[in-house]
Protein backbone atom coordinates (compact mmCIF):
# COMPACT_ATOMS: atom_id res chain seq x y z
CA UNK A 1 0.00 0.00 0.00
CA UNK A 2 2.13 2.54 -1.25
CA UNK A 3 -0.01 5.73 -0.96
CA UNK A 4 -1.31 4.89 2.20
CA UNK A 5 -0.53 7.69 5.10
CA UNK A 6 -1.36 9.74 7.52
CA UNK A 7 -0.05 13.00 9.55
CA UNK A 8 1.05 12.80 13.19
CA UNK A 9 -0.29 15.32 15.10
CA UNK A 10 3.11 15.58 16.79
CA UNK A 11 5.41 16.34 13.67
CA UNK A 12 3.22 16.95 11.23
CA UNK A 13 5.03 14.31 8.85
CA UNK A 14 3.32 11.96 6.55
CA UNK A 15 4.03 8.71 8.03
CA UNK A 16 3.15 4.99 5.76
CA UNK A 17 0.18 3.59 7.69
CA UNK A 18 1.36 0.81 8.68
CA UNK A 19 4.14 2.70 10.88
CA UNK A 20 1.76 5.11 12.29
CA UNK A 21 0.71 3.79 15.34
CA UNK A 22 4.33 3.14 16.53
CA UNK A 23 5.74 5.96 14.65
CA UNK A 24 3.26 8.35 16.55
CA UNK A 25 3.61 7.09 19.85
CA UNK A 26 7.34 7.39 20.02
CA UNK A 27 7.05 10.73 18.26
CA UNK A 28 4.77 11.85 21.22
CA UNK A 29 6.91 10.38 23.94
CA UNK A 30 10.35 11.88 22.89
CA UNK A 31 10.22 14.73 20.37
CA UNK A 32 8.88 17.93 20.50
CA UNK A 33 8.28 21.12 17.59
CA UNK A 34 10.90 23.34 17.81
CA UNK A 35 9.41 26.77 17.53
CA UNK A 36 11.37 28.36 15.94
CA UNK A 37 12.61 26.05 12.58
CA UNK A 38 9.06 24.17 13.50
CA UNK A 39 11.52 21.03 12.88
CA UNK A 40 11.03 17.47 15.72
CA UNK A 41 13.79 17.46 17.75
CA UNK A 42 14.32 15.36 21.09
CA UNK A 43 13.33 16.80 24.01
CA UNK A 44 16.42 16.53 26.28
CA UNK A 45 18.40 18.28 22.99
CA UNK A 46 15.57 21.30 22.43
CA UNK A 47 17.85 23.82 24.18
CA UNK A 48 21.12 22.58 22.58
CA UNK A 49 19.04 22.79 19.25
CA UNK A 50 18.33 26.13 19.53
CA UNK A 51 21.87 27.67 21.09
CA UNK A 52 23.45 25.61 18.23
CA UNK A 53 20.78 26.38 15.18
CA UNK A 54 19.34 29.37 16.32
CA UNK A 55 21.69 31.87 17.70
CA UNK A 56 22.18 35.15 16.52
CA UNK A 57 25.50 35.62 15.05
CA UNK A 58 26.93 37.97 12.64
CA UNK A 59 28.82 38.03 9.31
CA UNK A 60 32.35 38.52 9.28
CA UNK A 61 32.01 40.53 6.41
CA UNK A 62 29.25 42.81 6.71
CA UNK A 63 28.47 42.23 9.64
CA UNK A 64 24.90 41.57 9.10
CA UNK A 65 23.31 39.41 12.03
CA UNK A 66 21.21 36.06 11.44
CA UNK A 67 20.67 32.94 12.51
CA UNK A 68 24.11 30.47 12.63
CA UNK A 69 22.13 28.04 10.62
CA UNK A 70 21.83 30.92 7.91
CA UNK A 71 25.51 32.06 8.13
CA UNK A 72 27.09 29.66 5.72
CA UNK A 73 24.66 30.01 2.34
CA UNK A 74 24.61 34.02 3.10
CA UNK A 75 28.44 34.16 2.76
CA UNK A 76 28.31 32.20 0.30
CA UNK A 77 25.24 33.83 -2.10
CA UNK A 78 23.76 36.86 -0.30
CA UNK A 79 26.42 38.94 1.37
CA UNK A 80 27.47 42.14 -0.57
CA UNK A 81 30.55 42.03 0.63
CA UNK A 82 31.67 38.78 -0.17
CA UNK A 83 34.80 38.16 -2.68
CA UNK A 84 33.94 38.03 -6.46
CA UNK A 85 36.25 37.65 -9.57
CA UNK A 86 36.64 40.48 -12.14
CA UNK A 87 35.52 39.44 -15.57
CA UNK A 88 38.34 41.45 -17.07
CA UNK A 89 41.04 41.51 -14.66
CA UNK A 90 40.71 38.24 -12.13
CA UNK A 91 41.15 40.35 -9.46
CA UNK A 92 38.89 39.68 -6.15
CA UNK A 93 37.32 42.39 -4.90
CA UNK A 94 34.14 42.66 -2.92
CA UNK A 95 30.44 42.36 -4.44
CA UNK A 96 29.34 46.21 -3.78
CA UNK A 97 32.27 47.61 -5.46
CA UNK A 98 32.23 44.79 -8.21
CA UNK A 99 30.46 47.21 -10.73
CA UNK A 100 32.09 50.72 -10.54
CA UNK A 101 35.31 48.34 -10.24
CA UNK A 102 34.39 46.86 -13.76
CA UNK A 103 33.03 49.94 -15.50
CA UNK A 104 36.88 50.90 -15.00
CA UNK A 105 38.32 48.00 -16.10
CA UNK A 106 36.12 47.14 -18.66
CA UNK A 107 37.49 50.75 -20.70
CA UNK A 108 40.94 49.97 -20.37
CA UNK A 109 42.63 49.26 -23.94
CA UNK A 110 44.88 46.62 -25.63
CA UNK A 111 46.33 46.65 -28.51
CA UNK A 112 43.99 43.79 -30.95
CA UNK A 113 46.87 42.07 -32.90
CA UNK A 114 44.79 41.10 -35.94
CA UNK A 115 44.19 45.02 -37.09
CA UNK A 116 46.48 46.89 -34.67
CA UNK A 117 43.54 48.83 -32.72
CA UNK A 118 43.51 49.40 -29.18
CA UNK A 119 39.73 47.78 -28.24
CA UNK A 120 38.22 48.57 -24.79
CA UNK A 121 38.18 45.03 -22.20
CA UNK A 122 34.86 45.05 -22.65
CA UNK A 123 34.92 44.50 -26.12
CA UNK A 124 37.40 42.38 -27.01
CA UNK A 125 35.77 39.32 -27.15
CA UNK A 126 33.12 40.71 -30.07
CA UNK A 127 35.99 42.55 -31.53
CA UNK A 128 38.38 39.64 -31.44
CA UNK A 129 35.31 37.38 -33.51
CA UNK A 130 34.86 40.51 -36.40
CA UNK A 131 38.45 41.12 -36.68
CA UNK A 132 39.57 37.73 -37.37
CA UNK A 133 36.87 37.09 -39.72
CA UNK A 134 37.36 41.06 -41.58
CA UNK A 135 41.17 39.64 -41.71
CA UNK A 136 40.25 36.11 -43.27
CA UNK A 137 37.71 37.52 -45.86
CA UNK A 138 40.66 40.08 -46.95
CA UNK A 139 43.03 37.49 -47.15
CA UNK A 140 45.64 38.99 -44.77
CA UNK A 141 47.58 37.27 -42.64
CA UNK A 142 46.68 38.34 -39.07
CA UNK A 143 50.60 38.16 -37.11
CA UNK A 144 54.00 38.50 -38.14
CA UNK A 145 54.22 34.65 -38.34
CA UNK A 146 51.28 32.67 -39.16
CA UNK A 147 52.33 29.62 -36.74
CA UNK A 148 52.01 32.40 -33.52
CA UNK A 149 48.93 32.56 -31.74
CA UNK A 150 46.42 35.15 -32.16
CA UNK A 151 45.88 35.84 -28.03
CA UNK A 152 45.07 39.05 -26.57
CA UNK A 153 48.60 40.78 -25.18
CA UNK A 154 49.46 43.73 -23.23
CA UNK A 155 51.11 46.26 -25.47
CA UNK A 156 54.07 46.14 -23.38
CA UNK A 157 54.58 42.71 -23.87
CA UNK A 158 53.20 42.80 -27.30
CA UNK A 159 56.99 42.48 -28.98
CA UNK A 160 58.48 40.03 -26.91
CA UNK A 161 54.85 37.77 -27.42
CA UNK A 162 55.35 37.56 -31.18
CA UNK A 163 59.30 37.82 -32.22
CA UNK A 164 60.98 35.56 -28.59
Amino acid sequence: MEGDFSVCRNCKRHVVSANFTLHEAYCLRFLVLCPECEEPVPKETMEEHCKLEHQQVGCTMCQQSMQKSSLEFHKANECQERPVECKFCKLDMQLSKLELHESYCGSRTELCQGCGQFIMHRMLAQHRDVCRSEQAQLGKETSPDPGKCLSITVAAALSAHLWP
